[in-house]
């Protein structure tokens, strides 16, 4: 991070000026905001490490006085169990006195353990502030080598954690990549004895958040089935089919998450009672999904399904690299169940996919009359058609990817409530559906000023013209992410349009290039100031360019940015890619001390960078 150091003596008086709250004066649920914010993990990272989180959490404790209630209370709801790599760990927090004085070492009971590999916890400072009463979430969780049920188990035991009472802790997090065939007792009996265990040491739990790795047999079968009672939020997250067999939830089950992940995996799905389902999250769908898996639990609501509670709703589909009109997949694919192949209780599932233009799930037939927030990840039909059965009058955030096609017939108009729209087109797109990219950012733009945050996706291959002026009525824009072939010109335009943007990220716009003869500072500022310097935008804050396009080159980049930047007098923030930062600080170094050009630069006040994803 670069910080430019612009206060000049001679600078004017900002005409453009915004009160700057401090942290002294942060109301406390604010800074409890904050503190959650900054410490909840990445659910779906595979590289979360939740004894940095912790020890994040106790930094903010000591060191900051806002911060300080929040972060102590959320420092002992968490009761961590971890494995970590000691190189890691050792080039992050120094020797290995430093890392033990606060956090317990439970090694000494691992005969597998490698000499790179500890597991650590923070069971030592709930055991010395008594703080039992306040823990309401357990992590168990590997960053390094994969971990048998065994070994869990073990450092449970080792912790003596069944020695304490828990009666609080109603949410069991596992983060372990695991395999149950790994050395240790066999799979079944180390499965079982791990739920024993848990369900000795935490039995309040009802919620269970599981990320497993790749394989396709769950360490958690046995937990889940005899905790299936009593669980009312279930997240689970697979690398290929689950492995426990449960064909039937209970009526009881109020969210729900079941993602498969990777190009070869579909999702195996129990009978759900709908009703009482208030968030719903499925991944990867098959193609031929239909809402027959679901159930009302009571005939009386008559024909079809009732999701009579469903606020969220969000699906992923899986769509077969290759596959062949009427269901006659040139392949079969086989998953296992994670025995090993010579096994005798090996089992395998063969799979056969239809292609998406002969099978397509329609809401048809299912009722939403709570639903708030929709999802559709790689949807193959029309989503207008999906939303025929949805109250889109109630909507406040829509996030669809699809190809273009999938948005035809798409009027973003009736969702009146909307707040977050999201709309991402998928995969390539030929020349001859420039319309259809062109129809949807349009309608996007168009939506009425209640719309705070919209992000627009378009493969580049599509040339985008910015509609007439007249027909951008999203003027209560806070944040814009625009990923189109724009030119700065257009882009230009429609900053005028959208007088409360505090935020733009714009991606792989038309680069313009400087005029031939343009060397130096002085001519740049010259060029510009010709062309004239009226603002675009006096509420734009930040500022998120990634000009890393075709065609592109350091003298169009720079060029195209300095043409946005000397005209949004209120930026604070500026990140770029990570790639230009270095050259482009120098650029505009050279640069700030031309008052004409930046009147206002003084309020540029961080220069950063992002990465490309």
């Amino acid at each position: 991070m670069t910080t430019l150091d612009t206060k000049r003596s001679d600078a004017p008086e900002c005409t453009h000026t915004r009160t700057r709250p401090s942290l002294a004066t942060m109301p406390l649920r604010i800074a409890k905001t904050v503190v959650d914010y900054a410490n909840t993990p990445h659910l779906d990272s595979s590289t979360t490490t939740y004894m940095q989180a912790h020890r994040n959490l106790v930094a903010q404790a000591h060191t900051c006085r806002a911060l300080r209630q929040p972060a102590q209370t959320r420092v002992h709801q968490w009761l961590v169990i971890e494995r970590c790599d000691v190189t890691t760990e050792h080039k992050a927090h120094g020797t290995e006195s430093d890392i033990n004085t606060t956090e317990s070492d439970i090694n000494t009971a691992e005969p597998n353990i490698t000499e790179t590999e500890r597991w650590l916890s923070n069971m030592d400072a709930i055991v010395a502030t008594n703080a039992f009463n306040h823990v309401c979430e357990v992590v168990i969780a590997t960053s390094s080598r994969l971990a048998n049920p065994q070994e869990i188990t073990d450092a449970l035991r080792h912790l003596r954690v069944d020695q304490h009472t828990w009666p609080h802790v109603t949410t069991l997090r596992i983060s372990n990549h695991s395999a149950p065939t790994d050395a240790g007792r066999s799979g079944d009996e180390g499965c079982a004895e791990l739920a024993a265990e848990l369900r000795s040491c935490f039995p309040a739990v009802s919620h269970l958040w599981a990320d497993e790795g790749p394989h396709g047999r769950s360490m958690l079968g046995a937990y889940v089935t005899t905790a299936l009672g009593q669980l009312t939020r279930i997240s689970m997250r697979y690398a290929s089919i689950p492995g426990f067999s449960i064909k039937t939830l209970p009526s009881h089950i109020t969210h729900l998450s079941l993602r498969a992940c990777g190009r070869r995996s579909y999702l195996q799905m129990p009978q759900i009672t709908a009703p009482p389902l208030a968030a719903l999250t499925l991944s990867v769908v098959p193609l031929s999904y239909a809402w027959d898996q679901f159930t009302n639990g009571d005939s009386s609501m008559g024909p079809g399904i009732e999701f009579t509670c469903l606020e969220r709703l969000e699906l992923t589909f899986f769509v077969p690299s290759r596959s062949v009109p009427g269901g006659r997949a040139d392949d079969a694919w086989e998953y296992s169940d994670g025995y090993p192949e010579q096994s005798p209780q090996r089992k395998t599932v063969a799979v056969r996919e239809r292609a998406s233009m002969y099978t397509v799930l329609r809401a048809r037939g299912a009722r939403f009359p709570q639903l708030r927030h929709v999802t559709l990840h790689q949807y193959p039909g029309r989503v207008a058609d999906f939303l025929r059965s949805v109250p889109v009058g109630q909507l406040e955030t829509v996030h669809v990817t699809a190809n273009v096609t999938a948005f035809k017939g798409l009027r973003l108009g009736k969702l009146r409530a909307l707040y977050t729209c999201e709309l991402m087109v998928s995969g390539e797109a030929r020349r001859a559906e420039q319309p259809h990219g062109q129809r949807l950012v349009m309608r996007a733009l168009a939506q009425d000023a209640h719309v705070r945050s919209l992000s627009i996706r378009v493969p580049d291959t599509l040339r985008i013209h910015l509609p007439s002026l007249h027909t951008v009525r999203c003027t209560g824009l806070r944040r814009l992410h625009l990923s189109a072939c724009i030119t700065i010109p257009d882009v230009s335009l429609l900053l005028l349009q959208l007088p409360c943007l505090e935020q733009l990220d714009l991606q792989r716009p038309i680069l313009t290039r400087p005029p031939r003869g343009i060397r130096g500072a002085d001519a740049l500022a010259q060029h510009l100031l010709a062309q004239g310097m009226a603002p675009i935008s006096s509420s734009l804050i930040t500022f998120v360019p990634d000009f890393m396009c075709r065609g592109a080159t350091d003298d169009s980049v720079f060029y195209s940015m300095l043409v946005l930047v000397a005209r949004i007098p209120s930026l604070r923030v500026l990140k770029m890619v990570a790639f230009y930062i270095a050259q482009f600080s120098r650029e505009l170094g050279s640069l700030l001390n031309i008052r004409a050009l930046f009147p206002y630069i003084r309020h540029l006040a961080t220069l950063d960078y992002h990465k490309i994803h």
